[in-house]
């Protein structure tokens, strides 16, 4: 497989991230009840969905939404490392991994008291079904966070490396900055969370994952490789062993 069809594949995981986890969420909440249930509506939503087909392939897609994101993370990882002037790079590239990272383990984390609630739903009180629905709710608008932090530090990654405009740069930067104070805003009053700038993190993350994945950058270094220019010290070590074998 060629650089650049491998390079337009995993730049086309963000893409498939995005409408993965948003079609996937629209279909398994569309089989629950208000956005701020009683515990009797909990429990009453929780057993429908045991049998609803549809809350299945929500689920299963949004699982593989997860398993996409972790590839568009490998991909940024791997083209990044690769782009050139990646040395001043290195703390937005670095920043831009690990945050996305964390965002990932925390929305799965958030998974969690659901599990709970599919399984034990029919031993279980309102009062308790109410606390952990609210504790997957509360942990996913943590999330909001990190994904800040991603959306800006890929940005200025990508930018960078040459890989995005200034344009596009400037809007992850500010969505960035808004997403961080609307996350930590939301934490402190969770029943009045904004998720407009996480949305629109999305949505930009989905139109970059498209613009790479449609024209790949074409000025990333291949690699370096023994004796060639783009290695000078490797270039001059097999100058010398050339020399010393004469």
């Amino acid at each position: 497989m060629s650089t650049t069809i491998r390079d337009r594949i995993g730049a086309a995981t963000g893409a498939a991230f995005v409408v993965l986890a948003m079609v996937g969420n629209e279909i398994a909440s569309g089989s629950s009840g208000s956005g701020r249930p009683t515990g009797e509506q909990v429990l009453s939503d929780v057993a429908r969905q045991a049998s609803s087909t549809a809350y299945t392939v929500g689920v299963v897609l949004e699982c593989l939404a997860f398993v996409a994101f972790i590839g568009f993370l490998g991909y940024l990882t791997y083209a990044l490392r690769r782009a050139r002037g990646r040395g001043p790079a290195g703390l937005a590239a670095g920043a831009a991994v690990v945050s996305g990272a964390v965002m990932l383990a925390v929305k799965l984390g958030s998974v969690a008291p659901l599990g709970a609630l599919a399984i034990d739903h029919a031993h279980m009180s309102p009062q308790l079904a109410l606390v952990l629905n609210d504790l997957s709710g509360v942990t996913f608008i943590i999330c909001w966070l990190p994904f800040a932090i991603f959306v800006a530090a890929t940005a200025a990654a990508l930018h960078r490396a040459g890989l995005v405009g200034r344009p596009t740069t400037y809007i992850g930067f500010a969505l960035g900055a808004i997403g961080l104070a609307l996350s930590i805003a939301g934490v402190y009053e969770p029943a009045d969370a904004n998720p407009q700038a996480f949305l629109l993190g999305l949505a930009w993350l989905l139109a970059v994952s498209i613009r790479l994945a449609v024209r790949p950058g074409r000025d990333l270094d291949p690699g370096p490789a023994s004796g060639t220019a783009s290695d000078p010290a490797s270039g001059e070590a097999a100058g010398a062993r050339i020399v010393i074998g004469a």
